[in-house]
């Protein structure tokens, strides 16, 4: 494998394979992700895209679920205050952190994110970069923007020759290595620390 300058780690189902808003509880977290998620759905699209905000978010869930907007943005926040990691991911990130290569994350994400899963797991400390499809405020076709942007803060050393992505992403991924990159198609912990024994990392 050649040198790995710079690690570029996805989140949702990556890093951290939690749902938002699994302190609904299990039922209504799963009507949640059906209504957000679904085929007919516009929201999460807007949501991921800055275009609208959490609250806008709950307040349209409350119309299906039947649960005032203040008590779904509570336990959205929550929810997003008290996840949990893949450990196989989040220890590497820690290595890789100690071996003093730089690191960014980059994510199709949403304003809650960055307000308040960034501060609650000091994820700022972890990463010398992160972005967020969020703060773009249009629809992203891929990640390449958001990649472009990283290896710009990361520094002219930094680029897609030299870095690995890790991502569950398929499509991402194929791109990364189209760009130069290598890349990682993350589907589960056991897995990926097979690999990263196999790859010496």
């Amino acid at each position: 494998m050649p040198a790995i300058r710079a690690i570029v780690v996805d989140f949702g189902f990556t890093l951290c394979s939690e749902h938002y808003f699994n302190r609904l509880g299990p039922e209504m977290s799963s009507r949640a992700s059906q209504i957000l998620f679904g085929p007919q759905s516009e929201m999460t699209g807007r949501w991921m895209s800055g275009l609208t905000a959490s609250r806008d978010v709950a307040a349209y869930l409350s119309g299906f679920l039947e649960i005032s907007p203040e008590s779904i943005h509570d336990a959205l926040v929550r929810g997003c205050s008290d996840m949990h990691f893949n450990d196989a991911v989040w220890s590497f990130v820690k290595r890789q952190r100690d071996a003093g290569r730089k690191l960014a994350l980059v994510t199709t994400n949403a304003d809650i994110f960055s307000n308040v899963v960034v501060p609650a797991h000091g994820l700022n400390d972890a990463f010398d970069v992160i972005v967020n499809s969020a703060d773009y405020g249009v629809r992203l076709k891929s990640k390449q923007p958001m990649w472009d942007r990283a290896f710009d803060a990361l520094g002219a050393a930094c680029g897609y020759d030299g870095a690995l992505l890790v991502e569950d992403t398929l499509k991402e991924v194929r791109l990364f290595r189209e760009l130069g990159g290598q890349a990682y198609h993350y589907k589960g912990d056991a897995a990926f620390t097979a690999w990263l024994e196999s790859a010496g990392l």
